[in-house]
């Protein structure tokens, strides 16, 4: 008896899954049946074939929430849900084919969001196929065009390096279920975002404040000519907060922080944020009448999750290949790598067995690590999103570069794959930062100071947040392009340490010159290290690539480095001008 009623349980549980799995494997024949007839039928006379192609189904469910001063000013209702479906079609072969090339003529060549539809929520056997009939018949096309146009460009051109277009890869097959996603609580996330954005009520000195809850999951089915198919599920929920005051001066003065999280299960306590939301009220609030520096070259300690921020700034995408794209205009090249300038410098392939960071530090990239001190780590996966399979890769070696992260996209002397495809292109994972050269906090500090003095200096600086985010977005990008010069966001957590240990926070200060080459000059680190995740934007290469992002979310890369010290970091007064200060004081302030 106890067996049956065991028995009835477990088929109430796996109703869901069956019936996602029956689902599932409507979308997935359909594409595959497809795929198939295409990859036979699709030519036109006198013109050739595709020799890969791949569909993509990327099933979306995402909900949006945001409150200020305990009330909701949006809630997006019931998930909204969106299919979008890709297709990545090459034409030619895997030394030269229709791929990294940019036609100013037409204005495409596999530009971005090339092969990008929305496809419809019904999961019809008939109108998927015919989805990916239609995208692949335009894709093409298209491609056809690119490689004549590719090929004209290229002709005639001296001193060019052969580097294949596409790497070959084993193919490999992964099925994770959808139903293995926990939805949240829609009423609990509503109830958070006003629970900690009435902490703010008590500061009238903040202008403006929000707790801003994402939840999104994107459920993808992949599947290519080589044999590779995969079904992938990657929920995630982002919790973020923001304020934003004036100084009397009129400084823009603004803080946040991010939560991210797979699960609701993996969210710290109420409890917890809000005293964290209550200590960043308090800081900003203080921040108000802090004193500030002209400028200041000297040692700089980058302390908790300030070390893994800093570095995925300033070294985080720079670890992974990025390929120029050839294009019909000959001018186009050269302004593209220096718009790279301008956003942080090109890749580090020509830094391959070169010294990048000391001899004590090392570095690699490990997406098959889960969790790190029992948290997850968001950068895991078994696949990237070429469906190659995902590896430890060693980057640096006591301060050597040994290897760079790469997609099936080669570029000079690294021709594979290390299965770092996210989104738009090679990025990392989950990265670590170890060292031989450790100290306790207490001595490292003492080492800061020493470092200080020996510069005639009365203080030393101290970071413990960055702020900003690890990437700005493409609107901001745009602006620094145009602009003469790059004026960064103030540091919200930067301290003035003194020989006798006090500290004075500062206001308006930015860190003005921090190249990757400053990273060979840290000289020790700490001994306990931090976790700091955070979304990363691709390089801007990786945009002008095929296929599709994890559903037009940005892939979060966790970092786990220990403290940072480093010899010589320049930082500058921000610079007006500034808005004006609001006329009348909040009306939270009155009593």
């Amino acid at each position: 008896m106890r067996s049956k009623w065991v028995f009835v349980a477990w088929a109430i549980l796996a109703a869901p899954l069956l019936q996602a799995q029956r689902q599932e494997d409507v979308i997935m024949r359909a594409m595959k049946d497809e795929l198939a007839r295409s990859m036979s039928q699709l030519q036109l006379p006198q013109m050739e074939k595709p020799y890969f192609l791949a569909y993509r189904v990327q099933d979306i469910t995402q909900h949006e929430i945001s409150a200020t001063l305990g009330s909701l000013t949006s809630s997006s209702g019931p998930p909204v849900r969106s299919r979008l479906i890709g297709v990545e079609l090459r034409v030619g072969d895997y030394s030269l084919d229709n791929t990294n090339f940019f036609s100013m003529r037409s204005f495409s060549g596999g530009a971005m969001f090339g092969g990008i539809e929305q496809g419809s929520l019904d999961d019809n056997y008939a109108q998927i196929r015919r989805e990916f009939w239609l995208t692949t018949d335009k894709e093409y096309k298209q491609a056809l065009e690119n490689l004549s146009a590719k090929r004209a460009a290229l002709k005639g051109r001296g001193g060019n390096e052969n580097i294949p277009d596409f790497s070959k890869e084993t193919p490999v097959t992964v099925n994770e279920p959808s139903a293995a996603v926990v939805t949240p609580n829609l009423g609990e996330l509503e109830s958070t975002a006003r629970d900690l954005s009435t902490v703010f009520r008590s500061a009238p000195e903040i202008d403006r404040s929000s707790v801003a809850i994402r939840y999104s999951d994107v459920y993808t089915r992949y599947v290519n000519s080589e044999g590779t198919s995969f079904t992938r599920s990657e929920p995630l929920i982002k919790l973020e907060v923001t304020a934003q005051t004036q100084a009397a001066d009129g400084l823009p003065i603004s803080d946040s922080f991010e939560v991210y999280v797979r699960n609701p299960a993996e969210m710290p306590s109420r409890d917890a944020l809000r005293a964290r939301v209550q200590q960043m009220s308090a800081s900003i609030v203080k921040l108000r009448s802090a004193s500030s520096l002209d400028r200041y070259n000297g040692p700089v300690l980058f302390e908790g999750a300030a070390a893994g921020e800093i570095f995925l700034q300033q070294f985080g995408s720079r670890l992974a290949t990025a390929r120029t794209p050839a294009s019909d205009n000959p001018q186009f090249e050269m302004v593209f790598d220096q718009m790279l300038d301008r956003l942080g410098g090109p890749p580090l392939q020509d830094k391959v067995g070169a010294r990048i960071l000391p001899s004590f530090i090392s570095v690699r990239d490990n997406p098959s690590q889960a969790t790190f001190n029992g948290v997850a780590l968001l950068g895991s996966s078994p696949v990237d999103d070429d469906g190659v399979k995902t590896r430890e890769t060693v980057l640096v070696d006591r301060g050597v570069l040994k290897n760079l992260l790469a997609s099936r996209v080669p570029v000079r002397g690294i021709l594979q794959s290390t299965g770092s495809r996210r989104g738009w292109g090679a990025l990392p994972s989950n990265i670590f930062v170890t060292s031989e050269k450790t100290m306790p906090a207490d001595e490292l500090r003492k080492e800061l100071l020493r470092l200080a003095k020996e510069r005639g200096l009365d203080y030393a600086l101290v970071v413990r947040r960055v702020g900003a985010g690890s990437q700005e977005s493409l609107l901001e990008m745009a602006r620094q392009m145009a602009s003469a010069q790059n004026n960064s966001q103030s540091i919200p957590e930067v301290y003035k340490l003194y020989s006798d240990g006090h500290e004075e926070p500062l206001r308006g200060v930015r860190i003005s010159d921090l190249p990757a080459e400053s990273f060979k000059e840290i000289v020790a680190t700490g001994g306990s290290p931090v976790l700091y995740s955070d979304e990363l934007m691709p390089r801007l290469n990786s945009l002008l690539s095929m296929g599709l992002s994890s559903g037009g979310n940005l892939p979060v890369v966790s970092c786990v480095s220990p403290a940072l010290l480093f010899e010589e970091v320049s930082f500058a007064k921000s610079e007006g001008p500034f808005p004006p200060t609001p006329v009348s004081p909040s009306p939270l302030a009155q009593k």
